[in-house]
């Protein structure tokens, strides 16, 4: 060791970040499990390897592994976490039994409704002084934080077949099953059609984005396919939306929540016959906070914004208008 260490200075803290890392096996996914930015968790990694003397985890391509000093010190820490932090539990519930934090933790999914839930839910509660909402495409991550009582409030999706594993002290609602549509460039021979039949697509170049192969949506996506005579070729992953909007600039086909309209010059959205690939939104919380309580008017408020937006993307509004009796 390079200096004397006083044993005091190690806090519940600094077994939080700890454990992320290694539960998650990155930096990054620890920023997400514990609602901070991965520069963070790295900094209070490196302040607590200096602090200690020695290195806790090797870094290689992207990943971590524990190195033999972080072993010893989450093996011996393991069962003194969970105690704290149910000690904690404990004191929140009896300072703070029923009313919201000061600062309320939103996790979610890519969706158009995350922009809503800030000024819905100091609408709702104006005590809250500050909504953070935190990103994440994988809401199998998610969830587990409202378990944890680690955010107060969850925005996911989920699909026929590939249904979320919801935990015990977790609620939910849906608050909308939607169609998927597919997004192709105005000059595709498709284009001018109003609907169209996901099978007309079998010859097709598809973009996704990154590590899509390995994601609910796409095993969901390609199961559809097969199921229409076809297996996709998914000639491109992009890291995110705009890059995937100018791969179907250029000839490609992706795929679009109806309510999210690019309105770019050069691509047009078109709804699949048949209700193919539809989708749940789904509004979660942990039962045992204040969401509980007024859990039905934030859903009323959830699903109004959704509907509201929905009219105005255009060719979604039409295709409602179409399925009116």
């Amino acid at each position: 060791m390079t200096e004397e260490f006083d044993v005091v200075q190690l806090d519940v803290h600094h077994l939080r970040v700890i454990r992320a890392i290694a539960d998650t096996g990155s930096l990054s996914r620890a920023a997400i499990a514990l609602g901070v930015t991965q520069p963070a968790v790295s900094a209070q990694l490196k302040r607590l390897e200096n602090m200690l003397g020695y290195q806790l985890f090797d870094r290689r391509e992207g990943s971590v592994t524990p190195t033999p000093m972080g072993d010893l010190l989450l093996r011996r820490t393991a069962a003194l976490l969970p105690q704290l932090d149910k000690l904690l539990d404990d004191i929140e519930q009896r300072v703070c039994p029923s009313g919201p934090p000061d600062v309320v933790r939103v996790v979610a999914v890519a969706s158009a409704l995350v922009a809503h839930l800030p000024s819905l839910v100091t609408r709702l509660w104006p005590e809250v002084s500050e909504v953070q909402v935190v990103h994440d495409d994988h809401p199998e991550r998610l969830l587990p934080l409202l378990a944890q009582r680690r955010a107060e409030l969850g925005l996911v999706k989920d699909y026929p077949g590939h249904e979320l594993e919801i935990p015990a002290s977790v609620d939910t609602a849906v608050v909308v099953t939607e169609p998927t549509f597919v997004l192709l460039p105005e000059f595709h021979p498709l284009a001018s059609n109003e609907i169209i039949d996901l099978s007309e697509l079998r010859d097709e170049s598809w973009v996704m984005m990154s590590d899509s192969s390995a994601t609910t949506f796409t095993r969901y996506f390609a199961e559809t396919c097969a199921q229409h005579g076809f297996s996709p070729s998914i000639t491109h992953q992009v890291t995110s939306q705009q890059v995937a909007l100018l791969v179907v600039r250029a000839g490609a086909i992706g795929l679009s929540q109806p309510i999210c309209d690019p309105r770019n010059h050069g691509l047009v959205t078109r709804p699949l016959r048949g209700d193919v690939l539809p989708r749940r939104h789904i509004l979660a919380w942990n039962r045992e906070t204040f969401v509980a309580g007024r859990q039905a008017e934030l859903m009323a408020a959830v699903v109004e914004a959704y509907w509201t937006e929905a009219r105005t993307a255009p060719v979604y509004a039409r295709y409602l208008d179409s399925r009116e009796p």
